[in-house]
């Protein structure tokens, strides 16, 4: 029997089958063929999101959903009885999207959101973000359809909906680079020496080894200090100083600020540095210490 014989056989079979647009072997074979190439489409996608947007668990599931749902409709499309109801959703889309659209209209704002956030991706899963200055600082865990998950320094996920992110003030640390810049600010007393104290705030913050140099070559030659400490104000209990001490990332900058602040602190007690606290001095005068011991005696039996 040659091959060609062999297709006329297998195309004749379930021919005559009603609910099947085509042969049932035609059927079979087209739905292999469809999920097999289902498959390797989400495969190729899934290596070009991995490659250009790493950790994106949001275009993740949306390939993957858009993949098989068209594989999904391709198939049914293939037996008579699916043929009418597909197009009577295809002709109904319209109308379901308005009714969906007014039934659930948080809901889509969150997906339309959540679309804007994938699309233009003010951050990313891994991210150290700062929401609304600072009224919420974490990194970002994962990103859905509805909602992004932030881990918080304190170890706990908080689950904010994607429309409520989406009009929030964002400050996305880990996109500056790879230098944080930290504040060290502290009080001497008005009595202390102020360059000596500033001179023992640069030996200890160059002394770490998480701080970083962030002179070019051009300010190095020139000699600028590698180190700067601002008198920023004269307040009631002592002079306040102010240093930018530079790091790879947030916690390491603030594990090393802890580490620089404790240096400093056993430094000031050894050099006679003073860090002031408020101080009440009370005076009495004589006569009215002696009117009061008086009153006292005189309510004595």
């Amino acid at each position: 029997m040659s091959l060609d014989s062999i297709i006329d056989t297998l195309e004749t079979w379930g021919g005559n089958i009603d609910f099947l647009k085509y042969s049932l072997f035609t059927t079979a074979f087209t739905s292999v063929l469809l999920l097999l190439s289902a498959r390797i489409i989400n495969r190729f996608a899934t290596k070009f999101i991995s490659r250009h947007h790493k950790n994106n668990k949001l275009l993740m599931r949306s390939k993957t959903i858009l993949i098989y749902t068209v594989c999904t409709y391709a198939i049914l499309d293939l037996f008579t009885p699916f043929q009418t109801v597909l197009k009577t959703i295809l002709a109904g889309s319209g109308v379901i999207a308005v009714v969906i659209g007014l039934a659930a209209q948080e809901a889509a704002g969150n997906f339309i959101n959540g679309m804007m956030i994938l699309i233009f991706q003010p951050f990313r899963i891994g991210d150290l973000i700062k929401i609304n200055e600072g009224e919420l600082l974490g990194t970002v865990s994962d990103i859905t359809l509805r909602h992004t998950i932030i881990k918080t320094m304190e170890n706990t996920k908080i689950i904010i909906p994607n429309s409520v992110i989406d009009k929030a003030v964002l400050e996305n640390i880990t996109a500056v680079g790879n230098q944080k810049g930290n504040f060290l600010e502290l009080e001497i007393s008005y009595e202390s020496d102020l360059q000596k104290a500033m001179a023992i705030i640069a030996e200890e913050i160059k002394q770490h080894p998480n701080y970083m140099d962030i002179r070019s070559p051009q300010q190095i030659k020139q000699g600028d200090p590698e180190v700067v400490t601002r008198l920023v104000e004269f307040g009631e209990n002592g002079m306040r100083l102010k240093t930018t001490v530079y790091s790879k990332n947030n916690a390491q900058g603030y594990a090393m600020l802890s580490d620089i602040r404790i240096a400093i602190k056993q430094r000031f007690d050894k050099e006679g540095i003073e860090i002031p606290y408020p101080h009440r001095s009370i005076s009495i005068k004589a006569e009215k210490i002696a009117a009061m011991k008086e009153a006292d005696e005189g309510k004595r039996p």
